[in-house]
């Protein structure tokens, strides 16, 4: 199967791998994809190959997306984040749907982390309590 998923538009992806469910393969994994834009798209790809997989976590990663366990995310689509604690990790909201709902994702603590302190440098950046 020949696919083409334009990485530009990628604002955050779940892969989904066997040792997450029993179900995929290396031949036959999933990825959910969140496209930005004006609204937030989710997509899910079935029957995606290991390596389709493991090259599209590397051009993300060499994009400057953080990681937190599958899921990785662009840190310049987050809106707002908000932690649950040091530990557990936080919220990040990376848009809206079309129906206004927030579009709402888990990191974990170190993700997290990392994310806050990237935001953090930004001109502008910082918490607020």
């Amino acid at each position: 199967m020949n696919r083409f998923i334009n990485v530009n538009l990628v604002i955050a992806v779940q892969l989904t791998t066997p040792a997450d469910n029993p179900l995929v393969t290396d031949s036959n994994r999933m990825m959910d994809v969140w496209f930005g834009g004006a609204t937030v798209k989710k997509q899910l790809f079935r029957k995606v190959s290991k390596g389709e997989q493991e090259f599209m976590a590397e051009t993300l990663k060499d994009r400057g997306f953080i990681q937190s366990g599958n899921l990785l995310i662009d840190p310049a689509a987050v809106l707002f984040a908000e932690m649950e604690n040091q530990f557990l990790g936080g919220i990040v909201t990376i848009g809206y749907q079309d129906n206004a709902t927030p579009v709402e994702l888990k990191l974990g603590g170190k993700a997290f982390n990392e994310l806050c302190a990237r935001l953090s440098a930004l001109p502008g950046g910082g918490a607020v309590s």
